[in-house]
């Protein structure tokens, strides 16, 4: 996988020049300095190979790049965060069902093993094994039917 052409730091930048409408004040508001701010900004115009806003007035407006990238930003801000705490909620796992999905040697071979560790330290966590076809495997995780899967076979490429 190619490098991404921004960081997240820079959607946030932009996502705070956006709700802002000025450089100055989303900069006070992320705690960084003005000349920071501006530097991320050209940095990521230049790394996309587009302006992100139009200079000419006094508030800052989003082009219709800039538009754009603010909306994809916000979900992938949006699902870091829900990722974070996804896995704080692992960390301190009480209870609850976690349901896995495996291809047919997967879940008929390794699986029923791991499980068996996993209720050791967690015996308050009830978990259902779906065994299936790698793709039906796939699809189920894809339309959250299932929590997690480990499958052996090779994943269609329009699941991954």
């Amino acid at each position: 996988m190619s490098e991404l052409p921004f960081t997240l730091d820079q959607l946030r930048i932009l996502k705070a020049i956006a709700a802002e409408g000025s450089f100055k004040r989303a900069a006070d508001s992320l705690f960084v300095s003005q000349p920071a701010v501006s530097l991320q900004v050209q940095n990521l115009e230049r790394q996309l190979n587009v302006p992100l806003f139009d200079r000419g007035g006094r508030r800052a407006q989003l082009t219709e790049a800039g538009h754009l990238l603010l909306t994809y930003g916000e979900k992938i801000l949006s699902l870091c965060q829900e990722t974070c705490r996804a896995i704080e909620d692992l960390q301190n796992l009480q209870g609850g069902t976690l349901i896995v999905g495996a291809s047919q040697t997967t879940g008929t071979y390794l699986l029923p093993r791991m499980i068996g560790m996993f209720r050791q330290k967690y015996p308050d966590v009830a978990v259902q094994l779906h065994v299936h076809s790698t793709r039906r495997t796939a699809w189920s995780v894809a339309n959250g039917q299932i929590d997690l899967a480990i499958v052996g076979g090779e994943v269609p490429p329009e699941l991954q």
